[in-house]
């Protein structure tokens, strides 16, 4: 287990931090709260859409699912769920770009049990044969509602209109016609895909409760040492989210719901060995701002908008600001 680093905080910040990394390379943060009503665990893996199998689009987000269902120590597909909310708690998780993060918040006095529950995940999980259409299906309805929602729609739309060699073209959720084929071969797919993909180096622990940092330490190295290390390496495609190919383009979409919107994006080359100024931040801010003299305002005395909001994107492969605006 390496030192702890600094950890710079608010002086106003009553809360203690340390944070560790384990013999596996997995890297932890701790956080004692005794002001806390729980406490409360998230882990952050270094995978996501991006890295879905070409011909399996919506694995990382299959992933996710099945991951809930049953380890090979607690083989209950409904175990885990039941065992947080008998708790007071919640859990939920979600698959990005890069990332997939998995989280729960907990009664305190159960922490270590929830924690060896929540470890197993990333150390033996079961991933039942039988399960697998059952969360086929879910993705499959989640697939459904995203199609009637517009803002969806038109993510879809942008990541249909980038660099078809970006991997943020790649479609993300999954439905039944991605993830198709007979359940074993299925199986066989999502378990070749976590053991080439999840890695202790690979992930971030944060642990969060009324208990000392000592003991949230041996909590931590107690659960989570049996994580494999495979010492992975991300190494996405190094070319542009947007070519000379796909710039300058307008795309009209028609919305399932009245409305005006217009939206504007501007690429950036890779500025994220700049996230702790964050630069799009300042930017986002500056076109967004609505006092007297922004934008806003301006096209508002026009008559020409009602609204404007502005925000960036970040990731290891994608700068991006976009604007839009309502009318």
């Amino acid at each position: 287990m390496q030192a702890s680093q600094s950890i710079y905080k608010s002086p106003n910040d009553h809360r203690q931090y340390r944070y560790l990394v384990l013999d596996n390379e997995l890297r932890v943060l701790l956080v004692e709260d005794q002001d806390a009503s729980q406490a409360a665990a998230s882990m952050a893996v270094g995978v996501g859409h991006f890295d879905d199998p070409t011909d399996r689009p919506g694995m990382a987000h299959f992933l996710e699912h099945m991951l809930f269902l049953g380890t090979e120590k607690f083989p209950d597909s409904g175990e885990y769920h039941a065992f947080i909310n008998q708790h007071g708690g919640s859990n939920n998780a979600w698959t990005g770009t890069e990332h997939t993060n998995f989280f729960f918040t907990i009664n305190s006095d159960v922490f270590a049990d929830s924690l060896d529950r929540f470890s197993q995940f990333f150390i033996a999980p079961k991933f039942d044969l039988e399960l697998v259409d059952r969360e086929r299906q879910a993705i499959e309805s989640e697939f459904s509602l995203k199609l009637k929602d517009d803002i969806r729609r038109t993510y879809q739309v942008l990541k249909e209109t980038v660099n078809p060699l970006h991997p943020f073209s790649k479609f993300s959720v999954g439905n039944l016609a991605t993830l198709g084929g007979e359940q074993a071969q299925v199986r066989s797919e999502l378990l070749d895909f976590y053991q080439s993909h999840y890695s202790a180096n690979l992930m971030t622990l944060c642990l969060v409760a009324p208990l000392s940092l000592n003991k949230l330490q041996d909590l931590a190295s107690h659960y989570f040492s049996g994580i494999r290390n495979l010492n992975l390496v991300k190494n996405y495609p190094q070319v542009p989210l947007f070519s000379e190919k796909e710039l300058l383009k307008q795309v009209d979409i028609i919305p399932l719901k009245e409305q005006k919107r217009l939206s504007i994006s501007f690429n950036f080359p890779g500025i994220d060995h700049y996230y702790k100024r964050k630069p799009l931040t300042y930017i986002s801010h500056i076109l967004g701002n609505e006092s007297k003299g922004s934008l806003l305002s301006y096209l508002k005395e026009l008559g020409l908008v009602n609204n404007l909001s502005a925000g960036g994107v970040l990731t290891v492969t994608i700068s991006r600001i976009t604007v839009l605006v309502y009318s």
